[in-house]
């Protein structure tokens, strides 16, 4: 018997009320999602397998395979934006949603729109032509609490830097802390190709002695 086709958007919303809508609780440590039900909120939600504490991606979150690191670095992302998966009363479904991990920062400018002091301090540096791009890691504090900054600052995983490597600049993606913002002790990269990080390449472990600089 084939399955009864929807006949209108709100099934969806109807359906999680009868199983208790069951949320997607990712851990971006063990890069898997887990079904559970609706936790308080402030509620620590732990993983079952490695003890982590877990986020709430929504009840139409689909966890990408586990090996797909692009994929889940990029949940990652949107999940520290405060984005999730829930669907709207409107359309029964999350909405629009990036595709790719490059994707994230023009969706995000859309989501949460700059406001014209913001927009005028992100202008300015590059209006005064004797500001330095160029420089070196800096790393402040110890493992397992350090923190990378560039040229005053911050370097945060999945941030788009250059690195100066046999005699020209190559784009590279900084990675400073591991899944589920874990820490790593040392910091590495990835090359990247118009704007696409390719995860399959083997790391560029990186120390203050390289030459980074920020993109124009």
């Amino acid at each position: 018997m084939g399955r009864k086709p929807r006949t209108h958007l709100i099934d969806r919303s109807e359906f999680y009320e009868i199983t208790g809508r069951l949320q997607h609780y990712a851990c971006f440590h063990c890069r898997k999602a887990f079904k559970q039900r609706l936790h308080d909120r402030g509620e620590e939600v732990p993983c079952p397998q490695c003890r982590q504490p877990m986020t709430n991606m929504g009840t139409d979150f689909k966890a990408p395979p586990h090996r797909d690191q692009e994929q889940w670095l990029k949940a990652e992302r949107l999940a520290r934006a405060g984005i999730r998966f829930f669907p709207t009363w409107q359309e029964g479904t999350p909405g629009d949603r990036p595709a790719t991990l490059a994707e994230v920062p023009a969706f995000l400018r859309r989501t949460f729109p700059p406001s014209a002091g913001q927009t005028y301090l992100e202008r300015e540096p590059s209006t005064t032509s004797s500001a330095p791009r160029e420089g070196r890691l800096e790393q402040q504090g110890h493992f397992p609490r350090q923190a990378y900054r560039l040229l005053g600052r911050p370097l945060e995983t999945g941030s788009a830097v250059e690195l100066f490597e046999r005699g020209h600049w190559q784009p590279i993606t900084f990675i400073g802390r591991g899944s589920g913002n874990a820490p790593i002790p040392q910091p590495f990269a990835y090359p990247r190709v118009d704007d696409r990080t390719y995860f399959n390449r083997r790391p560029l472990f990186l120390t203050g002695k390289h030459r980074l600089r920020w993109p124009e």
